[in-house]
């Protein structure tokens, strides 16, 4: 029979992994641009395509993983800050406006080349989530207030079930849109098109984060 020190060491380590997914999921599952940008995707391009954007995004919070858990992220100064947000803020209008074209295509019978499709689907739709991850303020925000408490209590121990838990809510949410889009046609110039709208909505808000940091 096990000892009941393995045993309470087992239970610490299943605690430290549930904690770790309720902590993924927390920051993956919450409604923003990494998931308009994602469902955008899905219905433009494919269900990999999509699911690539949130792949880039789960990168990004690699990125900030190591950066708490190595205590870099205080050499982030607040001007390099601001102009990640203007970035961002920029090239989520411009997706906004490319997604508005689309569905308009979409809805007038005409469809991308084949070649132009496979190429979106590959590289394109993660290095777009990684760049919207980098400078989304709610992965920002979200590393400041709750990520940096959890690397201080946990260290790398938290690692695997936190992303465990992103990375499987990527696969539902894209999923369930895949499915959404696949079973009703009709529903996808509307997630387009709110798709769209949301992300106008954030680069508005970033722009204006980023300026006003810069210029105030």
């Amino acid at each position: 029979m096990p000892s009941s020190r393995g045993v309470w060491r087992l239970a610490d380590t299943l605690q430290v992994l549930l904690t770790g997914v309720a902590l993924g999921v927390s920051i993956a599952a919450p409604p923003g641009p990494v998931a308009a940008l994602s469902a955008q995707q899905v219905v433009s391009r494919s269900w990999l395509s999509g699911w690539l954007v949130l792949l880039g995004a789960t990168v990004a919070d690699g990125v900030f993983f190591v950066l708490t858990f190595y205590g870099l992220a205080r050499f982030v100064t607040p001007t390099f800050r601001s102009l990640l947000f203007v970035f961002g803020g920029v090239l989520m209008l411009y997706l906004a406006i490319s997604t508005v074209r689309n569905a308009r295509k979409r809805q007038i019978g005409a469809s991308p080349p084949r070649r132009g499709r496979w190429a979106m689907s590959g590289r394109s739709p993660f290095l777009l989530g990684l760049s919207i991850g980098l400078t989304n303020p709610f992965q920002l925000g979200w590393w400041i207030a709750i990520g940096a408490g959890m690397v201080a209590t946990f260290g790398s121990s938290i690692a695997a079930g936190f992303f465990i838990g992103i990375l499987a809510w990527t696969l539902i949410f894209s999923a369930i849109v895949h499915a959404g889009v696949t079973r009703y046609e009709r529903v996808a110039p509307l997630i387009a098109y709110g798709s769209a709208i949301i992300m106008v909505c954030f680069g508005v808000w970033f722009l204006g984060l980023g300026l006003l940091s810069t210029f105030p």
